[in-house]
This record gives structure tokens, sequence and C-alpha cells, in this order.
């Protein structure tokens, strides 16, 4: 009797009521819409079924996903009350905004089966004022569930309405904790005084002031983005309105980012490396490397200028593919390229491009480094290795020559002290000697050029050597050719060997007389001192023994045709010629010289102008001395008995009869081993001539041995290369003397004689 009185007392609302209402079983999805619901889109009772699908059809599709997932969540308990504003299609094709509202109706175990509800067309602006629900609920909203800060104060800074927002962040418990204080109630009195400020800039002006400051809030400092708007009642400033967003999290990123940039702009400005960038093929930006790399003192001089202008032209088609490359497919290979100066001037430089987005357009990015120098250093390399080689070459070839010329000296030597004066064969012996001279000069240049000839290095002034050369000098050039001496008074005195010097002295002379060839010219020979540093020494030849300091230098200038850049790359390479005839060891030889001097060569020359050719010798500060100190040597005998250790047999055999003429009794032994049995067993022994270089025990071990069984024993060491070279191996051990090889029966002589022999 109750459920019928008040399903009856339901039916008499529905019917006085305007609004539309509905029914959801949840079970069936079947919704019952009363015929008012049906009559608010335009349709008869009868027209429309009682279908969840009916009120699907006629929802708008943008409301649709919006408003499904809202009355889910209304239904399964994540929102406590269901309140929705979306658009129903009326019958005549318009749609109508209608504002849903619906409770939930639980069975007997409290599950939810049915969800009924009102539909209310407020598309009219007096219906959606007389229900006043929307204002109601954005300020609800507005109040409570915004994520920023909201405040309305009078116009002496009093708040009258904040929402929970706000009262968070100045650590209160509700908003009506702040109603009617102001910010003097929160704040330290300067940041309340700022505050107030600001209130009455707003009020002054009349106008919406946004500022983005940092405040102390309830959990630290944070960053804010403040809008306040002032309020009018009847043309009256009563007020303002504002509002605050947390922003503390973009200062942050844009903090660290601004960092991130400075670091970026120091890092590129500071950089050694070229840094450029070009967008639709001109600069829009470099640094100061960039800048000083192509010729600019500052990066601005350059911005606007065609990237492609600075490459050589017959490379700009080959670049520009390049660099479109680096757009299309991220194609940025490291190359080598030669860039085009501001003066004109080329730089080889190391280069990568990349694609990049500068200022929002499409860009490349490119590093380049100036390897001008590491070429350079790389060429320089190459050709001291390649000397180095033939050096080595040349000096080994020298060594065995020098053996057998020493067969050919020594025995012509000996045939003519033995043989009758008047003898006709005298004369072929001569020949002989001649050609065999000839031969050990010859190889003599060969060592010059590996840097081990013989050095017998002394103190000498380079003016007084040139000086006495003068006559040889003009006599050995051209007759059209004309010398000039320009020597720089009191020069420091160099350690040189004076009999190489002069070799030099000598070729650079011929060079320069050859380069003049059958027409009038002049070559001048130039000497003074001066202080190198490394700028200017790192154009040198031999750069690998040269040291910043004070040089005295000798230079030899010809006017002749000059040489091609190809021809200066070979100039001191063994056998190298320009002319028809000539074994080309003459520069090779210089070069070797200055090598085993220290030294180092500077070459300048110019097509059509000439050629000078720069001897940097290290200066001594030791006093000059006189170099033609050549001694006689009287008629001598010795007597006793001398080892002679050579694995050359033709040496031994020659040696024993020299030695056998100057009055010793000869040992031989062909290698290191040989002679330590020998010596053992031949106590009378007081001398041992030692070849260095021999197979199984070399002069160097062997010498030490002998030391160990007879320390006081003489040893004169007998090799083919320079005596500098091989006794600096034995300084402070001992070693009697030194004699290079081939040698002649006085040169044996004066070597045995400068040995203190002990008797027996």
């Amino acid at each position: 009797m109750e459920l019928n009185v008040n399903e009856e007392r339901l039916r008499l609302v529905l019917q006085i009521t305007n609004d539309g209402l509905y029914d959801w079983d949840l079970q069936t999805n079947e919704v019952y819409y009363s015929p008012q619901w049906k009559a608010m889109l335009g349709y008869a009772d009868e027209e429309l079924e009682n279908q969840l699908s009916t009120w699907l059809h006629l929802l708008h599709p943008e409301d649709r996903e919006t408003t499904l997932k809202y009355a889910k969540d209304y239904i399964s308990g994540i929102i406590d009350r269901f309140e929705v504003v979306f658009r129903l299609r009326h019958k005549h094709g318009h749609y109508i905004s209608v504002l849903s509202r619906a409770c939930l109706f639980r069975d007997a175990d409290n599950k939810v089966v049915r969800m009924v509800g009102t539909n209310v067309d407020i598309t009219k602006i007096g219906r959606l004022t007389e229900t006043g629900s929307l204002q109601e609920h954005f300020h609800r909203v507005l109040l409570s569930k915004f994520p920023f800060a909201a405040w309305l104060k009078d116009k002496e800074g009093r708040y009258q309405v904040v929402n929970v927002k706000l009262a968070e962040y100045l650590g209160l418990s509700s908003p009506e904790q702040l109603i009617g204080k102001s910010v003097h109630d929160f704040y330290q009195p300067d940041i309340a005084d700022s505050i107030s400020a600001e209130i009455q800039d707003v009020l002054s002006s009349g106008k919406t002031i946004h500022v983005e400051k940092e405040f102390p809030v309830n959990d630290g400092d944070r960053w804010f983005d403040i809008h306040q708007t002032p309020i009018s009642v009847d043309g009256q400033l009563v007020g303002i309105v504002g509002c605050a967003w947390d922003i503390t999290g973009r200062k942050l990123i844009e903090k660290a980012l601004a960092e991130s940039e400075e670091r970026y702009r120091r890092v590129v400005e500071v950089s050694p490396e070229a840094i450029f960038i070009h967008c639709e093929g001109r600069f829009v930006f470099m640094n100061v490397a960039a800048a000083k790399l192509l010729g600019a003192e500052k990066p601005e001089v350059l911005y606007g200028r065609l990237a492609l202008d600075f490459v050589r032209p017959e490379l700009r088609d080959m670049v520009a593919q390049r660099i479109k490359n680096a757009w299309l497919h991220g194609d940025n290979p490291l190359i080598e390229e030669e860039l085009v100066r501001l003066d004109g001037s080329t730089v080889l430089v190391e280069m990568v491009s990349v694609y990049l987005i500068y200022k929002g357009k499409d860009s490349v990015l490119a590093i380049a480094r100036d390897i001008s120098e590491r070429r350079r250093m790389q060429d320089e390399l190459v050709k001291t290795q390649k000397l180095e080689s033939l050096g080595v070459l040349a000096g080994g070839i020298a060594h065995d020559f020098n053996n057998i010329l020493m067969a050919i000296i020594g025995n012509a030597d000996l045939a003519m002290m033995r043989i009758n004066k008047e003898s006709p064969v005298i004369e072929n012996l001569r020949k002989i000697e001649q050609a065999a001279a000839k031969a050990a000069d010859l190889a003599k240049q060969m060592l010059a050029y590996s840097g081990k000839g013989k050095f017998v290095v002394e103190q000498i002034d380079l003016n007084i050597l040139l000086e006495e050369m003068l006559h040889m000098l003009e006599v050995s050039i051209s007759k059209k050719a004309l010398l000039r001496l320009n020597l720089a008074p009191n020069l420091p005195a160099v350690e040189v060997d004076a009999t190489q010097l002069r070799q030099v002295v000598m070729n650079l002379v011929i060079n320069a007389s050859e380069a003049i060839g059958d027409k009038s010219g002049v070559i001048a020979i130039t000497t003074g001192c001066m202080d190198c540093d490394k700028s200017y020494l790192k154009d040198v030849w031999l750069i690998e023994n040269i040291r910043e300091g004070l040089y005295v230098y000798l230079e030899v200038t010809d006017s002749g045709y000059g040489m091609t850049k190809d021809t200066m790359e070979k100039i001191f390479e063994p056998f190298f010629t320009t002319k028809f005839t000539g074994r080309g060891l003459g520069m090779a030889a210089v070069m070797g010289i200055i090598r085993g001097h220290k030294g180092a060569i500077k070459v300048y020359s110019e097509t059509g102008k000439g050629s000078s050719f720069k001897i940097l010798l290290p200066a001594s500060g030791k006093p000059a001395e006189l170099f033609n100190h050549e001694s006689s040597i009287d008629d001598w005998k010795g007597s006793g008995t001398v080892l002679l250790v050579d694995d050359e047999e033709t040496v031994r055999g020659l040696g024993r009869e020299m030695l056998q003429e100057l009055g010793f009794e000869a040992i031989t032994a062909d290698d290191g081993r040989e002679a330590l049995e020998l010596f053992k067993n031949n106590p009378a022994i007081n001398l041992v001539i030692l070849d260095l270089t021999m197979p199984h025990m070399d002069g160097e071990q062997c010498f030490r041995e002998l030391r160990q069984i007879r320390p006081d024993i003489k040893v004169i060491m007998s090799s083919g290369y320079n005596e500098q070279e091989v006794t600096q191996k034995f300084v402070g051990k001992g070693l009697a003397g030194f004699i290079q090889k081939p040698y002649k029966l006085s040169v044996l002589k004066a070597a045995i004689m400068a040995v203190e022999l002990p008797t027996f």
C-alpha cells in the first residue's frame, strides 16, 4: 500500500514539472524518458524509444566521450556528485544545451542498480540566470580546486575573498583565516611594503599589472607569475582581483638553460677551434677563432658573407653538395679543406659539418681546426725520415766501400815505397793512387751526407776561413760570375771541422755558379750572427737538431734562375741533380756535414730571381783558434807486437804489411772472439788495432774483454765512421786512439806514434 502511494506521488511530480526526467536501469541499459524530456527535444511521446541508444544518438559527438566518462566516474564513486552540461540534438536539427543532475539507487546488497536524474534546457540565458547553478559551481571550483592562488582585496589591501591554494601557500588551514587581513600580517615588512606598493600601482593606474616575483611560502622560496586587475563599482575603484601561478619549476628550467647557454657561449668564445654557423649559405654566427682563421679581427665583419666565398672556386660545387648532404642525410665526415682568407692566402683546415636548427631555421654548424702547422710537421718528419733512411744507406755503402779502398790505397802505397823510383810502373801506381783518392773522396761525401764523416773539431773564425778560400773559390766559378764577400766583423767562433766546412762552402759556391750558367751574375757570400727563436727556426732543414740561441750564419746567394718548389723538395737528396752530368752528391754532402755539426739550413728561392742557402752554425763562446796546424811526421820505426783485428781479409793482409813496414811484428784476427784467444796466449802484445764493426763479437765488446784481461792494454779503434761518433762510445774508458778507414801508411804511423806504448 505504501509503495503505491509513493508511485502516485512520483507520477504527480512528473506531471507538474517542466524538467525532463530519465530513469536509467544499469542492469538492462533501458532508459525511461519522461514525456517532458521528449517534448524538450520536439518529439511526441511515441516517437522515441526508451533505450540508452536514443540518448547516445542525440548526444553531440564532441560531448559524448566527456559526458560518458563523467557518468561512469559518478557510478563507480570516483566523484560524489553528478552535475554536467552537454548538448542534445533537437528534432529540427539544432542543438540545445542541457544541465543534467542525477542520483543513484542501490539494491539490498548496496549495489548501484539505477541512475535517475533530470535534464534542464539552459539554452536560454534567462533560464541560466534563474538556476544560478553554473555560477555557483564555477565559484566553488575556483575557490576550492583550482591549482593557482586567487584573491579579492579591498582598496586598503585587506583580503575579502581567497581560495584554498593561497591559504595553503601561506601555511594556513582554511581561507577564512585570511579574511580581513593584509600581507603585513603574514610577511616581513620589506616584502609586505613591496606588495602594498604594487596594489597602489594597480589602483592608481586602473590597469592590470603582470609581474614575476620570488616569494617565501610555507615550504621555501618560490617564483610566481602574478596578475592583478582593479575592480570598479559605479566608476569607483573599490579593490583588486589577483591570481598567482607557481612557476618555480619553469624558473629552475630557465635558470639551468641560461647557465647552460652561458657555459656553451663561453666554451665557444674561448675555444681554439673555429666554429661557424651558416644559414641559407651565409654566416650568421662565428667565434673569434673562426674570424681570425678567415683573416678578420671580429666575427661581425663576416656576418652575412657567403660561406662558399671562402672556398677555392674549383671546389665550391663539391663543398655545396657536402653541405646539402649534412642537411639531408646527417652525412658529416671529417675532411681536410683549403680555405681562402680575406687577404687571398690559403689555410689548410680539418673540418666537420652537421645539421643544426639555429633561431628556428635550418642551418649548418661547422667546426674547423687549422692543421697547416701539423701538415708542415708531418712533411718535415717524412722528409727527415727519408733523409735519415738515405743516410743509413749511404753510410753503409761508404763503410763497405772504404774497406775495398783500404786494399787499393794501402797496396799502392806500399808498392810505391818498395819499387825502384826509376821504374815505369811508378806512373801507373800514382794513377791508381789518384783514382783511389777520388773514390775515397766520394766515400767521404757519402759519409758526410749520412752525418758520419770524419770530423776534427776545432774553434775557428769563419771569416778567416773564407778569406783564405777566396782565391780557390774565384778560380772554381764561371768567369762571368762575380764573387763578393760580405763579412760581418767580430764573429763568435764556431766549433767545426775546417776541412768539412771548406767542402760546404765550395759545394755551395759551385752550385751557385752552375745556377747562373753562361749569363753574367753575382755570387754573394755573407756572414753574420743572430739570435734565432722558434718562429725563425720552424722552416729550416734539419729541425730535429736545432735549438733556440745564438748562431753564426754563412749565406751564399746567387742571381741565377732559381728553383721550382719540386726542385727545392729534392735538392738535398743523394744522386739528385738538375745537370746533365754529375753525381748529385754535392748538396747531399752539405746536408750531412751540417747535420753532423748540429746546425741547420734555410733555403730561399724564387724562379727568375735566384736562390739563397743560409747555413746556421751554433756560436761558441770560446776564442777562435788557428786551424792550419798540420805537423809533419819524422822518420820513425816502432817495435813490439801488434794485434790487428778486422773481419775483412784484405784489410788484415794490408795492415800486416804496413805494421811490418813500420817495424812491428803483426798478428791478425778476423773477429773479437779469435782476438781474445790470441791476446790471452801472447802476453807480448803491446798494442791492439781493433775494427768497430765485426760479426760474432763487435769491437766495443771486444774492447771491454781486453781491458778486463789487461787494464793497461793500448787499443786503437778503426772504423769507416767518423771519429766523433766512435770515440763518444768510449769516453772515460781508456781508448788510446782512432784511425778512420781507408788509411795510408803515414796515417797509421801518426796514430801509433800518438800512443805511448809499453816496452817488454
